[in-house]
């Protein structure tokens, strides 16, 4: 596994730089942003940052959580203020045109819903959206969980210890850009 700092320079398509990848760990700590890759990986991924207007630097940072913290599992990607945070780490992955064309155009009876499923089928065929796959999990204090704006975005993990291994899947597409506003917020 290699390690990589980033640091946003300039605007660009991060989303889809990440399901370009395939899978990564992104890390939000309070020494920075990290991304985290298998190593056969870690070649392109200064390159494919770059286009997306972010510098990645090689790191020797270790992506654990601190002893004395709680886990949490993410219920969407609020961000919230690295000061509050441990380690905040998002494991992405680029999910299959195939199962996400037949889950898009699974959609709705409405005909209102039929025309966009249509029109995300479209998008997804051309190659101009990706979708990806996200599983959130943080690590920070007892007390800052218990925030109204922790509790909004994070879900303690108090009795199954196991959750923490694999929490939820859930979906977002690249042009929505919500791993860019998690990321560098």
């Amino acid at each position: 596994m290699a390690v990589f700092r980033c640091e946003r320079i300039a605007a660009g398509a991060f989303d889809a730089a990440i399901a370009s990848l395939g899978t990564a760990i992104l890390a939000r700590t309070p020494a920075g942003m990290f991304i985290e890759v298998d190593d056969p990986v870690a070649t392109r991924v200064p390159e494919v940052l770059a286009f997306a207007g972010v510098r990645a630097t090689p790191s020797v940072e270790t992506l654990a959580p601190r002893p004395g913290t709680r886990a949490a599992i993410g219920r969407d990607l609020t961000a919230l203020p690295l000061v509050t945070l441990v380690l905040d780490l998002v494991h992405v992955r680029a999910l299959s045109l195939g199962a996400e064309l037949s889950r898009v155009m699974r959609g709705g009876r409405s005909r209102r819903t039929r025309f966009v499923s249509r029109g995300l089928a479209r998008e997804l065929m051309r190659g101009s959206d990706l979708p990806i796959g996200w599983r959130r999990r943080a690590w920070t204090t007892r007390e800052v969980l218990r925030t109204a704006e922790a509790r909004h975005a994070l879900r303690p993990v108090v009795f199954d210890i196991g959750a923490i291994s694999a929490p939820p899947e859930r979906r977002a597409l690249a042009r929505e850009g919500a791993l860019a506003r998690w990321f560098f917020a």
